[in-house]
């Protein structure tokens, strides 16, 4: 076998491994997933994240742990009725908050606006997004923490 098949085999592999979807987390009943790091000096296997997934496979709380295993960072996710994402959370090792950001969405579930925020509650960013009739997203725009405008992202479709 090649060296570049053996390559792509376990690019596969890999892909697989890693590509758990929402559907596939919902319809297998996954709870949680744990990852290890297996330091290859000693052989010691140290958690690397934890997380939690609601039934319908929204991931509700994720901890992350740094290279000797211990707590670095938990973020935390809170969804509404139609299983959109409105707020997501971070906190230190500590419990303290690092970090904030809301989103909101319009009547057809497409996200229209989101704002970050500092662990204090200071707003640090805004963006808000418009659609057309048909739902495609056409602008989004995001002002800095002094609600000047610092881009414009226009998005252009063409049909085949």
């Amino acid at each position: 076998m090649t060296f570049l098949s053996s390559m792509l085999i376990l690019f596969c592999m890999q892909i697989n491994v890693f590509a758990q979807s929402k559907k596939e987390i919902r319809e297998n009943k996954i709870n949680t997933e744990t990852v290890y790091n297996t330091k290859t000096a000693d052989g010691k296997e140290v958690k690397d994240s934890y997380t939690v997934f609601d039934k319908n496979g929204n991931q509700i709380e994720k901890v992350d742990y740094n290279k000797d295993g211990l707590v670095k960072t938990t973020e935390k996710h809170t969804y509404d009725a139609n299983k959109n994402k409105t707020e997501e959370t971070v906190y230190d090792a500590n419990g303290k908050l690092l970090s904030k950001s809301s989103y909101f969405y319009n009547s057809n579930d497409e996200k229209i606006g989101e704002i970050e925020y500092d662990g204090k509650g200071n707003i640090l960013k805004q963006s808000y997004t418009t659609y057309d009739a048909k739902g495609f997203k056409i602008e989004k725009k995001t002002y800095d923490a002094n609600k000047k405008l610092i881009s414009v992202k226009r998005y252009v479709y063409t049909k085949r």
